[in-house]
């Protein structure tokens, strides 16, 4: 992407469903080296920012300053596993972008994507 284009940046919110069972070693190295693949190719095109995988645990949920509980909660369907932050000219283009996220064949993961609203100082 040419530092002539505009961008946006938009987050890429990683789900997994809670029972999602952990892959063998060599299955979990060869998904490890799909991702690296996906990042190094959108690094090249100017597209990468930042991201992270998230700890399974622990994790605490506030609602509010008094209010805390451990997380992610019992009754969820979904663990959030990581996070990116990419740039693109447009929703339609983190879309496609998104569309090459290395999924495990076995289904159940998802990616929401979602533009970042600049804050107004």
């Amino acid at each position: 992407m040419s530092q002539k284009e505009s961008t946006a940046q938009y987050m890429f919110v990683f789900r997994s469903p809670v029972d999602w069972p952990d892959p063998p070693p060599e299955q979990l190295q060869r998904n490890f080296q799909r991702w690296m693949t996906w990042i190094q190719g959108m690094k090249a095109k100017g597209q990468y920012v930042a991201g992270q995988p998230l700890d399974d645990y622990p994790g605490k949920v506030l609602r509010g300053p008094d209010r805390i509980t451990d997380g992610p909660l019992v009754e969820a369907k979904e663990v959030i596993g990581g996070f990116m932050l990419i740039a693109a000219r447009d929703f339609a283009q983190a879309v496609e972008i998104a569309k090459g996220c290395p999924f495990d064949t076995g289904g159940g993961q998802v990616v929401e994507v979602r533009q970042i609203r600049p804050l107004e100082m």
